[in-house]
């Protein structure tokens, strides 16, 4: 205590690497004692260095997350206020409108005069009735508040995931902003996949938790019944939980050497998630049966053959070929790095060889992507000329998103054929008009054919629609058989051809869109004869124009 207090009081109390206070100064040196003044302005210039330092340090890990996130919306939200109406969203918004008036799920299908006798299981009715009940609420706006809140849902979620994963900071916001460029497009399009592209980094993102923590388990099942109620992807999500619970019964050996990496530690409380979850998904209106429903149409020959978006991939597009080589690098990554995240991985791999076969599935191996590169091992600090660069290229997306420009809210795609159903506004009758035209038909209430709902229509009537725009087989028999009155079809077509020379059609509205023909009041019966339309279709030349 002595010695302490000795040394508290004296006045010369040297430190390491110092120099004593009262030591002589180095011959030649500026004496400091001489200018009081010294003393202030290397206190004023050590602390505009520590200024300076302070002012070059990079912002918060969280605080670039937060950035990255809110440019991702802001893109979403920039492309949803720039696209208008049309395709799906057309008979979703209808079809909310009916079940919310009629306070039921629907039955025999209301909008089509050719399955008007068949039971529509509407698999995506959460979806329809949330989307109708924002057009109850905010009107027009409600098409991009939909997609704005669900596609910053999914990127919530994804960067949620990412950082479970390890992620932080600019890795963290490069996820995000690549998945918004990615996503951004289905996500204003395709109104039903908005909640699985919610739903899906959730499932993700639960899973990953309860690797830490099993009591994350629980929340699957009621994540299983908001899934299996707004879109048919449930059964996507049962396979994830599936792959983690075959993984966990690995033994550890075996994935320590294929270098696996994140294996889930309580294969037993999975295999009761499963479960769970399974009879979870049993919880809708139609009852199990949903499921094998779901199943029966991702299965279905006839919906692969003739819809787009079950086709292979178009790979003569630059964004296709990213959206399928950037996860194809990070595969290889992981693999390079000996550091398999087991469940990423997997989903990857499957993922990519079913993207060949059906574009659908994009979206999700997309998302699948932003597990990978969240899971690759940390690299260095970015240096202060990349940081800079990064913050140029943000601003320059930020501006370019405040500049995007808009078109007024709830308008119609002027692709959609306005003008011709205006004028058949007045003129009551049966309207048959193309695939992507249906939707709209629906819209102004006219019934139609076929339209947007593919698994309503497959069997004889989608077959009979494709032979008639095909030409196939000679139209009128099939249009006969079902009262047909209109043809609204794009001009310049094989079939608007065909109904301009043949004595039975003629021209009654011709616009920028569509052709409009109307049946004529005493059609030539002899040249081709009626047939009903459970009748086979009769194969005949066309006429000659």
């Amino acid at each position: 205590m002595r010695a302490s207090v000795k040394a508290v009081e004296s006045r010369h109390v040297p430190t390491a690497d110092a120099a004593p206070a009262d030591a002589e100064a180095p011959r030649g040196a500026p004496s400091t004692a001489a200018d009081p003044g010294s003393t202030t302005r290397a206190a004023e210039a050590a602390e505009a260095a520590g200024a300076a330092g302070a002012a070059r340090r990079p912002l918060p890990p969280r605080a670039v997350e937060l950035l990255g996130l809110a440019l991702g919306v802001g893109f979403i939200a920039a492309v949803a206020l720039n696209r208008p109406l049309s395709s799906d969203e057309l008979w979703s918004v209808a079809a909310g409108q009916w079940m919310l008036s009629h306070h039921a799920i629907m039955g025999l299908d209301p909008f089509s005069y050719t399955e008007a006798h068949r039971r529509w299981v509407t698999d995506e009715w959460g979806s329809e009735v949330v989307l109708a009940s924002l057009v109850r609420s905010v009107g027009s706006w409600a098409y991009a508040v939909y997609a704005i809140v669900l596609g910053g849902g999914c990127l919530w979620a994804s960067a949620a995931y990412a950082r479970v994963l390890g992620a932080r900071g600019g890795r963290v916001a490069a996820i995000v902003l690549l998945l918004a460029g990615g996503l951004a497009g289905t996500v204003v399009y395709d109104r039903g996949l908005d909640f699985s592209l919610v739903w899906f980094p959730l499932d993700l993102l639960v899973l990953a938790k309860a690797r830490r923590d099993v009591r994350w388990l629980w929340l699957l099942p009621p994540l299983c019944v908001l899934w299996v109620n707004t879109h048919g992807s449930v059964l996507l999500g049962l396979v994830v939980i599936g792959v983690e619970l075959a993984w966990s019964l690995v033994p550890r050996r075996v994935v320590r050497r294929v270098g696996g990496t994140l294996q889930a530690p309580h294969p037993k409380s999975l295999a009761l998630a499963l479960a769970a979850s399974l009879l979870a998904s049993f919880v809708t209106p139609y009852g199990p049966g949903l499921l094998v429903y779901d199943l029966n149409v991702s299965r279905n020959p006839q919906i692969t053959k003739y819809i787009n978006e079950w086709h292979s991939p178009d790979f003569h597009s630059a964004m296709t070929l990213l959206v399928f080589l950037v996860p194809l690098a990070l595969l290889v990554a992981c693999l390079w790095t000996r550091r398999l995240p087991l469940l990423e991985c997997s989903l990857a791999a499957a993922l990519f060889v079913e993207g060949l076969r059906t574009e659908r599935i994009a979206v999700y191996l997309m998302l699948v992507a932003g597990g990978l590169a969240a899971s690759l091992p940390a690299r260095r600090p970015w240096s202060t000329t990349a940081r800079r660069g990064a913050a140029v290229v943000l601003a320059g997306l930020g501006v370019v998103i405040l500049a995007a420009p808009s078109v007024p809210t709830g308008s119609v795609s002027p692709a959609e054929p306005v003008a011709a159903f205006d004028f058949l506004q007045s003129h009551p009758g049966r309207i048959f008009t193309e695939y992507s035209w249906g939707d709209y038909s629906i819209m102004r209430h006219r019934a139609t054919f076929v339209d947007g709902r593919t698994d309503l229509f497959e069997g004889k009537v989608l077959t009979q629609f494709f032979d008639v725009m095909n030409l196939t087989v000679a139209p009128d028999p099939i249009l006969a058989a079902y009262h047909v009155d209109y043809v609204v079809w794009a001009p310049h077509t094989a079939l608007s051809v065909y109904l301009a020379h043949d004595p039975r059609w003629r021209v009654v509205e011709r616009t920028a869109v569509a052709s409009v023909f109307a049946r004529r009041a005493q059609p030539n019966t002899a040249a081709t004869p009626r047939v009903s339309p459970s009748s086979s279709a009769q194969t005949s030349s066309a006429p000659k124009p």
